[in-house]
């Protein structure tokens, strides 16, 4: 099975992404479902953005494509899109309408 991260594109410059690995890799918080499975961590991405952070070259039909590509089943929605982002379910709904399974949070 292979899992996806999306954390929030405002905090690309201060966030490493370290918290979200850890917790994976130690099968904690919101990855403590996967403990007894098998499972790959096969990307980490930010979302399309927002007003603020929005680029000009964004192709988010390409990442959906990677992803699916990639076999990925289930993307995390990192707990930072649920407090800087007002657009949280449109995100959830939109990549449930891809045919991801969304899981709430990450560390």
């Amino acid at each position: 099975m292979n899992i996806a991260i999306m954390a929030c594109r405002k905090l690309v410059s201060k966030c490493s992404g370290s918290g979200c690995f850890k917790a994976y890799n130690n099968s904690e918080k919101a990855f403590e479902i996967y403990k007894d499975k098998s499972c790959e961590l096969s990307s980490f991405f930010y979302c399309s953005g927002c007003n603020e952070t929005i680029t000009h070259d964004e192709d988010w039909s390409h990442k959906i494509n990677q992803l699916k590509n990639n076999n990925v089943e289930i993307i995390h929605l990192a707990y930072c899109i649920k407090v800087e982002c007002k657009h949280y379910e449109k995100h959830e709904d939109m990549l449930s309408k891809e045919g991801f399974k969304i899981v709430h949070g990450s560390h």
